[in-house]
């Protein structure tokens, strides 16, 4: 069972059956695929596998990121690749519902994950990975206090356009809880 995580502009809740028509639209939508790792329209078969995945990964952790004024499903956020004994997770989050952006949903989605992973989890170290042409989530993810580690060059071709992929860290003694 998830926890609900609450701020002041939105809920991280469990995701339920229900939310998977809205999820597939949203990673569908080619303004949401160029932040994307996934490079084509994602099929009925291979959005139930995920759901599957999703609720059988004790190595990942999932929550749909909801809206306070309204209870909107607007995306996903989630730490992966769980390290147990490392105590490292994979950051990733997706604001599918274009409405929603550019109104700091993501930055508050990701200071409620990153309290949950360092207290709740006990993580040591949580990362992520941001493509170069992304200048606006690598400054969220600044904000939060990630630092760049590193530089993956040309690492990522999609819809004809290379990009390089930027890898940053936040370790629990650095977090600054907001």
């Amino acid at each position: 069972m998830t926890a609900t995580l609450t701020g002041t502009k939105v809920r991280l809740r469990a995701l339920t059956s229900a939310d998977q028509e809205t999820l597939r639209a949203y990673i569908n939508d080619p303004d949401v695929l160029q932040f994307s790792n996934i490079y084509r329209p994602v099929t009925d078969a291979q959005q139930e596998a995920w759901w599957r995945g999703v609720n059988s990964n004790d190595t990942a952790t999932w929550f749909g990121i909801e809206t306070l004024d309204g209870g909107q499903l607007v995306g996903t956020c989630c730490l992966v690749d769980i390290d147990w004994v490392g105590r490292v997770a994979e950051l990733r989050i997706r604001i599918g519902d274009k409405r929603a952006w550019g109104k700091s949903l993501g930055t508050e989605a990701c200071g409620l994950l990153l309290r949950f992973g360092f207290v709740h989890l006990n993580l040591e170290r949580i990362w992520l990975r941001v493509f170069a042409r992304n200048a606006a989530a690598q400054r969220m993810y600044e904000k939060l206090g990630f630092a760049v580690e590193g530089r993956l060059r040309r690492h990522w071709r999609l819809q004809g356009v290379t990009d390089d992929v930027i890898v940053m860290g936040l370790l629990r003694d650095e977090w600054k809880p907001a």
